[in-house]
């Protein structure tokens, strides 16, 4: 019987290791960016950020009516030409386009031009 108690006090012991070692942090922190897009004028500057995880960042930045940030999904290939799918978290969805003209590739976003960094 005490050899049973010694086995199951082991496996306890391994189960317990093992339940601290097989848990992995699931923080957004580990994502990689894919591609950087920016757009800029006289008073206003906007990036995009695509993640491989399929979310894009909006950061906006104003000289006098402050920062905006906001993270929403995204579909498709932001490193060649094409179109690019966004929803947004209301489910509204818009596309950018992607092109190279003249050897110049831009990003097309609501009338805007984004260039990459």
């Amino acid at each position: 019987m005490r050899k049973f108690a010694k086995i199951s006090a082991v496996l306890a012991a391994m189960v317990l290791a093992l339940a601290f070692v097989g848990c992995k942090d699931d923080d957004d922190d580990d994502q990689s960016v894919v591609t950087t897009w920016t757009a800029s004028e006289e008073y206003y500057k906007v990036v995009l950020t695509f993640y491989d995880n399929g979310t894009v960042k909006f950061e906006v930045s104003k000289d006098e009516e402050g920062d905006f940030s906001e993270t929403v999904k995204y579909s498709g290939d932001t490193t060649k030409d094409g179109e690019i799918v966004i929803t947004y978290d209301d489910g509204e969805t818009e596309t950018v386009v992607i092109k190279t003209e003249s050897g110049k590739t831009y990003l097309e976003l609501g009338g805007d031009i984004y260039y990459k960094q």
